[in-house]
């Protein structure tokens, strides 16, 4: 984490976009009196927080000088380095400030979030959030476990004990538009599971039960983030700490934002959006497709290094010594041939409705009117195969997501990113 939030990424960032300004610095200056009217002196909840996208989120937020800032997330090691961010910064944050080690979805974030005051805002992060995760069955479930089943049981929490009285947001991905992985599909069905327990009905999709509908929500798909943890521009600095040649596809075109964009991203979507929408960046293929390998050479000049092209792993990985000595570094050039990676990036699916939401770098849609009566039959399937034990593979999957997500298109190829370098 600590890593996606020094300058010297959003150095990187900013030489390999173009952008020398943020994307939506203008709308958070902009509306700044807006900003914190809404959120100076509340009580806020971000569940997730402690990775790149939540920590970004929550600089911003602290801007802002919330009343109470609370932090859930299962990684220890992430959240002690954002509290080391957070008490390192000036000015120093003066509001009450917790953090906990929790699973969203688990019975003791229940526990906790009955026990806690109300918190006004609620943001989530919480998700596991690669292709990589549909490697097989037993992957595909756990990503489903934690992007729906506990999605699900946190959102009925909410509901239940009174929190989110201003708003609640939850991230997607630009994956979940015309989706051909399970992970994009799966944040679509997260999409309609979060506007089902905005429109009210059980508080909980799969266990039922009462409670009052979310007053307000919001979600964002956005680009990949740079250095984000896991993400392929954070391995290069780990393989450059390590000695490991760079690896990435020669083929690929994607869009990129800095964390501190992203973080802007998911303040205004959290705080301005209009209600049930899903804020888009304004981004355009012709300007802002970035290749890796542009990336990869951005961040080996911030090395004094320059890249030494390969196509054949051994050659690369023997060659690290001898190219560093001479100032280069072997980048292994790959193909883009595994399940679920997409040609083309959309933010906007074919029939979904865009409009303007006051903001010069985002776009909203619209929730869409239809109930989505499939939600729960899907949670009642995952659950049955994580919890007690019903047999189930990739095609059944595949195909419950198909049901309730039309526009997904599977796209397997029998190859997974864990057999490359």
């Amino acid at each position: 984490m600590s890593l996606c939030l020094t300058p010297a990424i959003e150095r990187i960032t900013a030489e390999v976009t173009g952008r020398s300004r943020s994307l939506f610095a203008a709308d958070v200056a902009r509306h700044g009196d807006a900003l914190g009217q809404a959120v100076t002196g509340t009580r806020v909840l971000v569940a997730g927080g402690a990775g790149s996208i939540g920590s970004a989120t929550i600089l911003e937020l602290l801007a802002l000088e919330p009343a109470a800032l609370c932090v859930l997330d299962p990684s220890e090691n992430n959240l002690a380095e954002l509290l080391r961010t957070i008490r390192s910064r000036e000015p120093a944050y003066r509001g009450e400030l917790h953090i906990e080690p929790l699973d969203y979805g688990s019975l003791l974030a229940r526990r906790f979030l009955s026990e806690a005051r109300p918190f006004d805002w609620v943001l989530s992060f919480a998700a596991l959030k690669h292709v990589r995760s549909e490697r097989d069955a037993v992957s595909a479930l756990r990503m489903l476990e934690i992007n729906l089943l506990a999605a699900d049981r946190f959102l009925a929490t909410v509901r239940m004990q009174g929190h989110g009285a201003r708003g609640l947001f939850m991230v997607s991905t630009d994956k979940a538009a015309q989706p051909v992985s399970l992970m994009g599909a799966g944040k679509r069905a997260m999409e309609l599971l979060l506007w089902a327990h905005r429109a009210g009905g059980p508080a909980s999709l799969l266990d039922g039960g009462d409670a009052p509908p979310l007053a307000r929500a919001s979600t964002a798909r956005f680009a990949n983030v740079a250095f984000s943890d896991g993400s392929l521009p954070w391995s290069f600095l780990q393989r450059l700490a390590k000695e490991q040649p760079l690896s990435l596809p020669g083929d690929v075109r994607r869009y990129l934002v800095s964390p501190r964009e992203a973080g802007q991203l998911c303040l205004l979507a959290a705080v301005l959006a209009p209600d049930r929408t899903v804020v888009v960046p304004r981004l355009s293929p012709e300007r802002d497709l970035v290749d890796f390998k542009r990336v990869a050479e951005a961040t080996l000049k911030a090395a004094a290094l320059v890249p030494a092209y390969y196509d054949d792993e051994a050659s690369a990985r023997a060659a690290v010594a001898r190219e560093r000595s001479q100032g280069r570094y072997p980048v292994l050039l790959t193909r883009s041939d595994t399940s679920g990676e997409k040609e083309v990036e959309v933010f906007v699916a074919e029939g979904e409705s865009v409009s303007e939401c006051d903001l010069d770098g985002a776009l909203a849609i619209a929730a869409p009117d239809r109930s989505e009566g499939g939600l729960a039959e899907l949670l009642a399937l995952i659950h049955a195969a994580c919890v007690e034990g019903r047999a189930i593979d990739k095609p059944e999957l595949s195909r419950a997501l198909a049901a309730l997500v039309p526009d997904f298109e599977h796209h397997e190829t029998g190859r997974s990113l864990d057999a490359k370098m």
